[in-house]
């Protein structure tokens, strides 16, 4: 694999900067009834059944207000698709709208960058994949500012493991009507990632997992792999872990993983970024080769390119970062007018051999833009 895959996997996205929370641990696991290999749930996420609509109604929209949008880091890709989707919807409502790059958190961007909007004197600031305690007393003084927050593809300080049941932001997006919360659209796309290894391998395999302890996003993810795997019968689960402090390790940590456990033929990693970071790496220089199969993240341009060319990597579980961005800004409409969150309708879709797309980054199958454009009058 390239040295630029490496470049990318510590920027691809943001998941340098998720705060950290209480630590997960490891072990072995298996349990469950006999894995369905006709799986419906597979069935959908192979097709476009767990797409829903953007809402087809909103409230007037308030004309001239100024948006400041923190990005979680804009040289990583995950990252500025989101936020150039927020941007993009805002300016298509005739709003004034700038990102500032929060730099993967690099000496406290973040913070930084929510502060800088406050001293601007915004209407609101919009974070991307920026948990609540990596910025609480920030969006504090935003509060105390009557400067209207918004929180897309993070954790709020009421949800996630380091929950301490206060909510700080205005409002959170919403990512559909079977998910709430980020953090329980999290746990689905585990679920799928699990859903996918079950009916590829006819309900046997040894799976190594990679759990990212210490961030609401991989506890998320894990979560909801553990819960999928119990399905699974004839399906054992090795987890191992990862951290930000031995993020830059994940090829070490996988070769140490299928060398101690030489029966694994499946390696479950939650970000895209960890298989740029290495994972990818180990299983395409094993000896093994030929009988691994790894599943990725969010599908990334870099690592369908994995796919394409069989470098490590076997599937994705595609999510559409640029909705999140837009459904970030009717979020926002909502709150000027003082009503809640509508479901945004996102969904994701396993992409593998058998529908990848020849080409370009993963594309959601429902025209959100233009559905938005509607309901907002335009």
């Amino acid at each position: 694999m390239a040295g630029s895959h490496r470049i990318q996997a510590m920027a691809a996205i943001g998941v340098l900067m998720l705060a950290l929370g209480a630590c997960g641990s490891s072990g072995t696991s298996s349990s469950g009834s006999t894995a369905d290999t006709t799986s419906t749930a597979l069935k959908a996420l192979t097709g476009t059944e767990t797409y829903g609509q953007p809402p087809t109604k909103a409230p007037a929209v308030a004309a001239g207000k100024k948006v400041w949008i923190v990005s979680c880091g804009q040289s990583a890709i995950g990252c500025q698709t989101g936020a150039e989707g927020a941007k993009q919807a805002a300016e298509a409502l005739g709003w004034t709208a700038q990102i500032c790059d929060g730099k993967l958190n690099a000496g406290g961007a973040f913070a930084g960058c929510v502060r800088q909007g406050t001293a601007a004197k915004v209407d609101a600031i919009i974070t991307e994949a920026i948990d609540c305690v990596a910025v609480k007393e920030p969006l504090s003084e935003a509060k105390a500012a009557k400067i209207t927050t918004i929180n897309f593809w993070g954790f709020d300080c009421d949800t996630g493991q380091s929950a301490t049941g206060e909510r700080m932001f205005t409002a959170s997006v919403v990512p559909s009507k079977s998910h709430a919360t980020n953090e329980a659209y999290q746990e689905a796309i585990g679920e799928a990632r699990a859903e996918w290894i079950k009916a590829r391998s006819g309900g046997k395999a040894t799976v190594i997992e990679l759990d990212f302890v210490g961030t609401n996003i991989g506890a998320a993810l894990h979560k909801g792999f553990q819960r999928g795997m119990k399905g699974c019968a004839d399906c054992t689960v090795k987890t191992v872990e990862v951290t930000h402090q031995t993020f830059g390790n994940a090829r070490q940590i996988i070769e140490s993983a299928l060398l101690k456990n030489p029966q694994a033929n499946w390696v479950a990693v939650p970000l895209d970024s960890l298989v740029l970071a290495g994972a990818g790496q180990a299983v395409a220089g094993s000896p093994r080769r030929a009988d691994l199969k790894l599943i990725g993240g969010e599908g990334l341009p870099p690592n369908l390119n994995l796919i394409r060319q069989n470098q490590g990597q076997s599937a994705a579980v595609g999510q559409p970062i640029d909705w999140y961005g837009w459904a970030s800004i009717d979020t926002l409409v909502r709150a000027f007018a003082k009503e809640a969150p509508a479901p945004a309708g996102m969904g994701f879709q396993i992409i593998d051999d058998k529908n990848l797309p020849g080409a370009g980054a993963y594309q959601a199958p429902v025209d959100f833009r233009s559905a938005y454009r509607r309901a907002w009058g335009l």
